[in-house]
């Protein structure tokens, strides 16, 4: 007699771990700790409807994970079954889940790699940011000097022209997602270490950042540039090169090393 054997798919799902306890990003809906849960099945009253938050267990395959970002999360093997609604890369949710196991962060990195080269932006370094503020302050030369005069030229339009030019690129939603991926990835860090007097600045430093993850856009707006060529490069270079600037309304400052330490003044 012929019978329709359910469908069990691999997916990836982020917790967030209190108190020894796996919680739902977004909800904080507690699963209880893993020795608990590690591969028990789990089923819920499954919401039917199209409303894309709801009853349901929500995971994604590699290329949704970017919506909930990995700072301060630990990501999990998943297996889903039964009903499910899919309304798009980053939102699904499904009637039964079974939590496989945590995923190593050399092997998830290594799955983002592959994904990400697949796609036509940095989705590798949108989930994994490069951190300029690390170990031993870094000597500035002429070369940095150079970058950072003609970052002072153009630091202004950054904001506008980089959010602008990203959400059309990708959406709202994941354009949000990559704000919120770098900003809680180090933007948190390195904002508290060079100081809330130079926010602004800083901020337009991420901005920058953000830009270089998208090589794929051609023409930012709201600036006149040479198309192909990102105007903010400047910055890009002086952050993965190690250097934070900064601006107080006067003086531009490059920072460096885990301490923020200011390494040269411009005035």
């Amino acid at each position: 007699m012929a019978y329709n054997k359910e469908i069990i798919m691999k997916k990836y799902k982020l917790f967030k771990l209190k108190n020894d306890r796996l919680c739902s990003p977004f909800q904080n809906h507690d699963y209880g700790k893993e020795t608990d849960i590690l591969g028990k099945p789990l089923t819920c009253n499954f919401d039917d409807s199209e409303r894309e938050c709801s009853d349901g267990f929500y995971a994604t395959d590699i290329d949704g994970l970017i919506y909930t970002n990995l700072a301060g999360k630990i990501c999990y093997e998943v297996e889903v079954s039964g009903k499910h609604k899919i309304f798009n890369t980053y939102k699904q949710r499904y009637q039964n889940m079974t939590i496989i196991r945590s995923v190593p962060t050399a092997e998830l990195k290594r799955l983002v790699k592959k994904q990400s080269d697949a796609m036509d932006w940095d989705y590798y370094h949108a989930l994994f940011p490069v951190n300029p503020l690390r170990g031993k302050p870094k000597s500035v030369t002429e070369k940095e000097i150079e970058l950072l005069k003609k970052w002072a030229s153009v630091e202004t339009s950054v904001e506008t022209s980089v959010g602008a030019s990203v959400w059309a690129s990708v959406g709202d939603s994941v354009g949000d997602s990559v704000w919120d991926s770098v900003w809680d990835s180090v933007g948190a860090s390195v904002g508290a270490s060079v100081g809330d007097s130079v926010w602004d600045s800083v901020g337009a430093s991420i901005w920058a950042y953000i830009s270089s993850i998208f090589p794929n856009i051609k023409k930012w707006k709201y600036i006149d540039h040479k198309e192909g060529i990102n105007p903010f490069q400047p910055c890009i270079d002086l952050w993965n090169a190690g250097f934070v600037p900064s601006y107080d309304g006067k003086t531009w400052r490059l920072h460096s090393g885990k301490h923020a330490e200011i390494v040269y003044k411009l005035n």
